[in-house]
């Protein structure tokens, strides 16, 4: 019995663990929606493509497990290629199915609808995979490709464009669950060389990005055994407690920190780009030691800081075989009081508006349980958060780091949340940003999600107002009027409160976390207090 190449689709990502997708419904993908009438895959309506990309990209942070966005051509795919770029950057893995217009038309600008000139050329360029059809045997062939990429070497998203007129024709094709491959693992040799370098070492450092997020507990027998400090980017956060006495947390961007990589004899970077959304203020550092170097991007071994010791490796287990090979002993870490002589001198440095962010962000952090998650958004409070905001687990703090779009937090925390509904899932937006995506409030109700949404109103774009200020620019449209957000989120469906406390953000929060649908709580700088 045949089905159609649209049904196969959608029963064949469902075969392999893909089990929602995000998405609004076209003319053009509806052989896709017949495919999800009766499939055990979930559908999520969304308000914009670009909801839809960031609503896969937060359900893949949350679980681990890739989702789908399902988007029309031409307008569908460009809306959901900022999103596209921000998990690119920070690899995470998302699949994004998009129709094309008929396979006869494609490449000849006749002029039908939704019609881009090249669409498989405009993917390219932000896909780690990017595939078109032009039959059911490269449906199959293109979707191995594309579910390989997602769980083999680094995480990007991935792309399948189907012409319209092949999404509804038969196949005789079944659904499969396709074998991937497994990670590469590290060489005994080059085991061996690290182990040598770092029980030579006098002054190690290690670097964990979110490359190490499934590598928590190998992690930390390394960390101990060699008593080093670690710090992280802030993917990389909760890979070590922030209570461990080793850990400077996602401190890269500060003196202290950066000092202390400069007098390191030997630096251990694991899963981590090391680029400049990770320093902030730096484009490099400046290493004097020698770098060990454990990925599974080729690229980043051979990149401006020339690893000694490059090792193409999954770092799980190439952190347990360095780690069963190393003598516990004591070390730099200890010897120099551990990670709280350089936090105390970070936070020494705060001025004003930084101890309120601190005072807020704790507010928050007792508001979650351990395992709750926040996903941000490019804000002041936010950037402040990757290193202020604890965390003692990996997975718990999203942020949209290395492509530094505004919109992210909303519909990243809805994907969150319908991935994870157990977990307890916050979005943490300044006022501008949530502009970006705030339709995407009525997805929250529709969806009855219990979502705290908390809106940092600084009554201006704050960061760059005072990057202006400081390079001697007149701040030129960077204070915009804002809308009423309590009678915005109530014209939704949404419940609205204000919290102008440390006391009352927790109350608010805590009692969003125990509401039918979503809350959006708004919290003032001006008139926030400790």
């Amino acid at each position: 019995m045949s089905i159609t190449v649209g049904r196969y689709i959608v029963e064949t990502l469902a075969a392999n663990d893909i089990d929602t997708a995000f998405g609004i419904p076209g003319v053009h993908t509806l052989e896709l929606y017949r495919g999800l009438a009766g499939s055990r895959m979930r559908h999520v309506l969304v308000r914009h493509e670009q909801g839809a990309g960031f609503a896969a990209d937060g359900h893949a942070r949350a679980s681990g497990r890739p989702a789908a966005a399902f988007v029309i051509s031409g307008p569908g795919l460009t809306n959901a290629l900022t999103a596209v770029g921000q998990a690119y950057s920070d690899s995470v893995p998302m699949l994004v199915v998009a129709s094309t217009p008929v396979r006869a038309s494609l490449g000849k600008q006749w002029g039908v609808l939704h019609e881009l000139r090249d669409q498989q050329a405009v993917a390219a360029q932000l896909f780690g995979v990017a595939r078109t059809a032009h039959d059911d045997l490269d449906v199959r062939d293109h979707l191995r490709a594309c579910l390989a990429s997602l769980r083999c070497g680094r995480p990007r998203p991935a792309y399948l464009g189907v012409p319209l007129d092949l999404l509804g024709e038969s196949t005789g094709l079944r659904p499969e669950r396709f074998s991937l491959a497994a990670p590469p693992a590290a060489d005994d040799a080059a085991i061996a060389e690290a182990l040598r370098l770092l029980q030579g070492a006098s002054r190690p450092l290690i670097i964990a990005g979110g490359g190490a997020r499934g590598a928590a507990a190998e992690l930390r027998s390394l960390v101990e055994a060699l008593d080093a400090p670690l710090v992280t980017t802030a993917a990389g956060k909760g890979v070590l407690p922030e209570s461990h006495p080793a850990n400077l947390g996602a401190s890269l961007p500060y003196p202290a920190v950066i000092e202390l990589a400069a007098a390191a004899d030997v630096v251990l970077a694991v899963g981590t780009e090391l680029g400049e959304t990770d320093l902030y203020g730096s484009m490099q550092l400046a290493l004097r030691g020698r770098m060990i170097r454990i990925d599974l991007d080729p690229a980043k071994l051979a990149d401006a800081y020339g690893a000694a010791l490059p090792i193409l490796a999954d770092a799980r287990g190439a952190l347990a075989a360095i780690a069963a090979g190393l003598s516990r002993r004591r070390g730099w870490c200890s010897e120099h009081g551990g990670a709280a002589p350089v936090r105390a001198s970070i936070e020494s440095s705060w001025g004003a508006p930084a101890r309120t962010w601190s005072a807020a962000l704790a507010a928050l952090r007792a508001a979650l349980p351990a395992d709750g998650i926040v996903a941000s958004d490019m804000t002041q409070i936010a950037y402040h958060g990757n290193y202020a905001f604890p965390v003692d687990r990996p997975g718990c703090w999203f942020h949209p780091s290395g492509y530094g779009t505004l919109g992210y937090a909303l519909p990243a925390a809805i994907g969150a949340k319908i991935a994870e509904p157990e977990r307890a899932v916050l979005a943490l937006a300044g006022d501008y940003g949530l502009q970006f995506t705030l339709p995407e409030l009525m997805t929250a109700a529709e969806a009855q999600l219990a979502l705290p949404v908390v809106v940092w109103n600084n009554a201006a774009l704050g960061q760059i107002r005072d990057d202006m200020v400081g390079a001697g620019i007149p701040p030129i449209g960077v204070i915009a009027r804002n809308p009423d957000f309590q009678a915005l989120a109530r014209a939704c469906g949404v419940r609205a409160t204000l919290a102008g406390s440390s006391s009352e953000l927790t109350a608010a929060v805590r009692a969003a976390l125990d509401a039918q649908g979503p809350t959006l709580i708004e919290v003032t700088q001006a008139g926030f207090h400790a």
